[in-house]
Order: structure tokens, then sequence, then C-alpha cells
């Protein structure tokens, strides 16, 4: 389970943005997933109350986005949704292409109690 270790990256960075400031409590926490990281919601909210567990998190709600795959095309510039993850330029069908979103792992806020 891979949720973990990603819950664990995110508790770092939640731990880097708490460290100078007084909070006593963190109320939501908001991510931004790529689907191509290929976590599951289910699995991130278990691995988050367990991360939680005995610290300001605890007892905060987790809020995720699920970001979809995009792509720039390397041939034309085209820049498109990937659907069904087909990883070509729907205007020139050229196969290479740059994923520009869908990889990422994003803390994109928190809602604390000061």
């Amino acid at each position: 389970m891979h949720e973990m270790s990603l819950m664990g990256g995110v508790f770092e960075a939640i731990e880097a943005t708490l460290a100078h400031h007084h909070v006593k409590k963190v109320l939501l926490v908001k991510l931004k997933i790529g689907q191509l990281t290929n976590a599951e919601p289910d699995a991130l909210q278990m691995a988050f109350a367990a991360f939680a567990q005995g610290t300001v998190c605890e007892g905060a709600e987790l809020q995720i986005e699920t970001l979809p795959v995009k792509g720039r095309c390397r041939n034309c510039s085209e820049e498109f949704m990937v659907p069904g993850l087909i990883f070509a330029c729907p205007v020139c069908q050229h196969l290479g292409i740059d994923i520009t979103q869908g990889e990422e792992l994003l803390l994109e806020s928190l809602e604390v109690e000061e």
C-alpha cells in the first residue's frame, strides 16, 4: 500500500508548514492528487487517520481532489486531456507527449485553529 508512504510525505509537509506557527488543531487538510499516482482515496483516508493519531491533525477532515491527466504534444504543441490513458496526441497522433498534469501530490491548504 504505497498510500502510507505518500501520506508520510504529506505529514512531513504539514509539519514543515506548521513549524513556525502556534497551532492548536488542524481542522481540514486539502490535497490534490494526480490520477497517475494510482493512489486510492479510501486508502489515503485510512493512512491519514493513522498518521494523524496523537497529533494536531487528529480528527481533521481530509479532502482529496483527483487531478486528471493532461499532456502536451512534442510534435505540434497541442495541449489536451489524456482520455483513457491513451498517450497519443489527438491532433497529429504523435506518441511523444509530455505529461503536464496528473503525477502530482500537492498539499493545497490547511485550515487550523490557533
